[in-house]
C-alpha cells in the first residue's frame, strides 16, 4: 500500500464541518499506514471557544470522517489522543493526535459518499417534522456514544428556540470580541470564499453579504428600532418551516469528551444525511453566557455532569449552497 490512501480519504474528510469553518487540521502523512494530526493556532476561536471544546469536537468529526472513507477500503482509523489542550499562543503547527490505518472486516453502515453530500442548511424548511424513524435512529446512535438525542415538535418550544437563537446573534453583535472574532471568518463576496475557501460565506449563511457586511461594520445604524426590528424579522424568516428542534447533551467537560461527542456528531449527521435531512446548528446558544443562562432557566438542568451541548433545528429543504474547503494540498504539512 502506498499514500494514495491517504490521498483517497482526507480528498473525502476535509469536507467535514468545524465551527465557523475554520478547518483547523493538518496532515504530516509518516507512512504507507501512519499519520500525525496537527492543528494550526492561527485557525482557532480563542474569544468563541476559549477551551476548544467545540474545535476539538471538529477534530473527532474529521478523525471520524477519515475512517468511514477509509473503510470502503477494507481500513479504518485507530487513533492515538493523548487529551492535547488547543492553544492559540502557539507559533507553529502543533501535534493533536496520531492516527493509523488498520485491516478491518467490520461492515460500515455508512456509504462515503455520504460525507460530501452532508450540508448545513440555513434555508427555510418546508413545514414537515423530522419522521419517527429518522429520530430513532439518531437517538439510538447517540446512545452508543453515552449521550441523549432530545428533540422537540412542539411549536411553542420550536418558536422559543428559534427566538433564543436569533437573539443570540444580537448579543454577541454586541460583544466587541465576539463581533471582532467572528468579522475575522466572514466572507462576504463569492470572490472572497473563493479565494480563502474557508470562512462563513454569506451566499451560505443565506443573508446578504451586502446586508452582513453593514451589520458587522457600522453596528451604530442597528440600534435604529425599525433596522433592527427589520433585520430581526428577515434572520427570523430564513428558519421559517422548522417542525423539529433538538438538542444533545451528555459528558462534555474533558478534551476527550469533546473529541468521543465530535465523533458521534459526524455519524449523526451522516445518519441525517442518508434520510436527506438538513441541519442548521445554533452554537452561539450554547457559547454566549447570557442565552446559556436562558437555555437552562428554560429545560430546568444542573449541568455539572449532564451537559447540554448542541441545540439544532431539523428539518427539509431546497437544496443549500455548500460551504468551500481547503484542498488536500492545503491540509497537508
Amino acid at each position: 500500500m502506498d499514500n494514495n490512501v491517504w490521498m483517497e480519504i482526507l480528498e473525502y474528510a476535509r469536507w467535514s464541518a468545524s465551527p465557523h469553518n475554520v478547518q483547523p487540521w493538518k496532515i504530516e502523512v509518516v507512512s504507507a499506514t501512519e499519520a500525525n494530526i496537527l492543528y494550526d493556532p492561527i485557525r482557532l476561536l480563542p474569544v468563541e471557544d476559549p477551551t476548544g471544546c467545540f474545535t476539538t469536537a471538529g477534530f473527532g468529526m474529521f478523525i471520524e470522517n477519515l475512517s468511514v472513507a477509509a473503510h470502503s477500503k477494507g481500513f479504518k482509523i485507530e487513533e492515538k489522543y493523548t487529551e492535547t489542550i488547543l492553544d492559540h499562543t502557539k507559533k507553529e503547527l502543533t501535534p493533536f493526535a496520531k492516527i493509523k490505518l488498520v485491516k478491518t472486516d467490520d461492515k460500515e453502515i455508512f456509504d462515503r459518499e455520504l460525507i460530501t453530500e452532508r450540508r448545513t442548511s440555513r434555508l427555510p424548511y418546508n413545514g414537515k417534522p423530522v419522521t419517527d424513524d429518522v429520530i430513532r435512529e439518531l437517538v439510538k446512535i447517540a446512545m452508543e456514544f453515552g449521550h441523549t438525542f432530545t428533540f422537540s415538535k412542539d411549536m411553542r418550544m420550536i418558536n422559543w428556540v428559534l427566538t433564543l437563537n436569533r437573539d443570540t446573534i444580537f448579543y454577541d453583535m454586541n460583544d466587541a470580541e465576539s463581533r471582532n472574532e467572528i468579522g475575522l471568518w466572514l466572507r462576504y463576496s463569492a470572490e472572497d470564499a473563493h479565494k480563502k475557501n474557508d470562512g462563513l460565506w454569506a451566499h451560505c449563511m443565506n443573508f446578504p453579504g451586502a446586508l452582513m457586511y453593514l451589520f458587522f461594520h457600522t453596528r451604530w445604524l442597528f440600534n435604529f428600532p425599525i433596522i433592527n426590528s427589520f433585520v430581526k424579522y428577515l434572520y427570523l424568516q430564513s428558519t421559517s418551516g422548522t417542525r423539529t428542534v433538538a438538542w444533545l447533551s451528555g459528558p462534555f467537560n474533558t478534551p476527550y469528551d469533546w473529541l468521543n461527542a465530535g465523533h458521534m456528531l459526524a455519524r449523526l449527521w451522516l445518519c441525517m444525511t442518508k434520510h436527506h435531512v438538513y441541519l442548521h446548528p445554533f452554537g452561539s446558544i450554547i457559547t454566549n453566557k447570557k442565552s446559556h443562562k436562558r437555555l437552562r432557566e428554560k429545560f430546568n438542568v444542573e449541568e455539572k455532569t449532564n451537559k447540554i451541548w448542541l441545540i439544532v433545528r431539523l428539518g427539509y429543504s431546497k437544496l443549500p449552497p455548500r460551504s468551500l474547503r481547503l484542498s488536500v494540498a492545503d491540509i497537508l504539512v
